[in-house]
């Protein structure tokens, strides 16, 4: 069974009562459930024809709207609970569910420019998690940072959290979503600045949780690497 979940994440214009924050966590709490959420319109098609060919249920999470149209040249096949590298370099790990993965790369920039290393990476599976990839992210990364368009409670950010204090407890986590409410009518541009997933928000609360971490320093210059492409 596959369920194709429409107006996933911050709806804009279709107010309060139509944001699509919690499906994360409660899809997650279905034993056997697959969760999976798309970067573009490329991998939205890709997802739903891995889904149409997975046995058992499975559901695929979309935003309202146009599907994205960009990052078009990473397209590494999906394989099951399995992450997509989008660059890789060391000291702050970003792992970004969704449409959220532009995102990232935006306060990827951000943090370049203020002398600090980023990695990106596309989770794809919110359910299963991606334990390997957790597991070789904690070895050359202090500060692991998920970025969702979903409630922070029993979301994505909360099960990483959770499994990186069995896998490596003392890297600091910190987890971009929706609080504990309702999010008003507005635009999307607005919602995300009223909940503070804007990139400008999010690398600010990085840098200030960075400043207190030793091993992080201003090394620039490492060349963002498409593993994609390079079979990792």
């Amino acid at each position: 069974m596959v369920f194709a979940i429409d107006r996933a994440g911050l709806v804009g214009a279709d107010g309060e009562t139509h944001q699509g924050i919690f499906d994360f966590s409660y899809l997650s709490m279905l034993p056997n459930m697959t969760v999976m959420a798309p970067k573009n319109k490329w991998e939205l098609a890709d997802m739903l024809w891995f889904a149409m060919r997975h046995d058992g249920p499975v559901a695929v999470r979309y935003p309202r709207g146009t599907a994205g149209a960009v990052l078009k040249e990473f397209r590494s096949p999906i394989e099951y609970g399995k992450s997509e590298w989008i660059c890789t370099q060391k000291g702050i790990a970003i792992l970004a569910v969704g449409i959220m993965v532009e995102s990232a790369l935006a306060v990827r920039d951000i943090l370049y420019e203020k002398g600090y290393l980023c990695t990106v990476i596309n989770a794809r599976f919110v359910k299963p998690l991606d334990m390997e990839t957790l597991r070789t992210v904690v070895l050359e990364h202090y500060l692991i940072v998920t970025m969702e368009e979903n409630v922070l409670h029993g979301g994505f950010g909360d099960m990483v959290g959770s499994a990186l204090t069995h896998i490596s407890p003392y890297r600091q986590v910190l987890c971009f979503g929706v609080e504990d409410r309702f999010v008003p009518h507005g635009s999307v541009a607005q919602q995300r600045e009223l909940v503070g997933l804007e990139p400008q928000n999010v690398a600010k609360r990085i840098l200030k949780a960075a400043g207190n971490i030793p091993e992080l320093g201003g090394e620039a210059g490492v060349k963002c690497i498409d593993l994609s492409k390079s079979g990792r």
